[in-house]
């Protein structure tokens, strides 16, 4: 048996953030529109208190390890995504679990976010693995009896409405690679994005992971067991059909005002159980929500 804790979207901001003279002409300006004249910005209004309960809830629960499936900012500013790190406690001694961390589109806001390493210098505690040469993506994290397998999907868009993913061909080769070289054991991909959405199809052009078929292949080649990703703020599950090679799993938002919660997963040996967690603004507390179990594979042996 082994606890995790899954979280996602936390979406931090901070001042001042940073701005520079080339930010007037990207997309972060009708981000910042988006948050500050839009209504964004009041959703994610208790972010920063939310978290810092976030962070008490996982040293008081004690998981053997934490899942972050991305968006850790708002315009992917290295300001917002050292302070989400820091609000989370991942300085040196901390007391946190070991645990697994990807970027979302907004941490890959635009192409200097994506270049700069910010995402992976804060969260660098959340993202020592085995991985392939020196690659970043994917990397491999040993948890107990599971393999936490970390995807990368998110890429800066010129167009203020594009949101979507892509992994490519040549990161899900090396996610194959990758599994021929790891021992047995239950196989999770950690990625920001959906393979589906709650209607079971892909969600809108925009917003979906393009690849995503390709990526279906690959989660049956590798015998991947379980899909967890973040993205879709309303939190869901898919079990496996004719479809869906593995069933999925969307942690929602951890801050969103009426949908801020997280997940916690136990491993048993035959199924997975998992207890939704929500922030109740009266009391600034966490109280248990929906609960339900999913059948999983006890070790994989992968085709490829």
């Amino acid at each position: 048996m082994i606890r995790l804790i899954h979280f996602s979207d936390i979406h931090l901001t901070v001042r001042p953030l940073g701005w520079s003279w080339r930010d007037c002409f990207n997309k972060r300006v009708f981000g910042w529109l988006n948050v500050h004249m839009l209504g964004r910005g009041r959703r994610f209004a208790q972010a920063p208190r939310i978290v810092q309960r976030l962070r008490d809830e996982i040293l008081a629960r004690q998981p053997e390890g934490v899942i972050f499936s991305g968006d850790a900012s708002h315009f992917g500013f290295a300001a917002e995504i050292s302070e989400a790190a820091a609000e989370l406690g991942l300085q040196a001694g901390a007391g946190l679990p070991p645990g697994v961390a990807v970027p979302g589109n907004h941490d890959y806001y635009v192409g200097p976010a994506a270049t700069s390493g910010a995402f992976e210098r804060f969260f660098a505690v959340w993202q020592q693995g085995v991985r392939l040469e020196n690659r970043p993506y994917p990397f491999a994290v040993r948890l107990g009896p599971l393999w936490l397998i970390a995807v990368q999907a998110a890429h800066p868009h010129v167009a203020v409405w594009d949101a979507s993913g892509r992994i490519g061909n040549s990161q899900l080769q090396d996610v194959q690679r990758l599994c021929r070289q790891l021992e047995g054991g239950t196989r999770v991909v950690v990625c920001h994005y959906p393979l589906l959405a709650e209607d079971r199809q892909p969600e809108p052009w925009h917003r979906r992971l393009r690849d995503w078929a390709a990526a279906c292949q690959t989660v049956c080649h590798c015998g991947i067991a379980l899909w967890l990703h973040g993205h879709r703020h309303r939190w869901y599950w898919l079990a496996a059909d004719q479809n869906l090679p593995c069933p999925t799993i969307g942690a929602g938002s951890a801050t969103q005002s009426g949908r801020a919660g997280y997940l916690e997963y136990t491993f048993y040996e035959t199924h997975l159980s998992v207890l939704r967690r929500v922030y109740d603004p009266d009391t600034d507390r966490y109280r248990d929500a929906e609960h339900f179990q999913l059948a999983l594979p006890t070790a994989v042996t992968p085709s490829v």
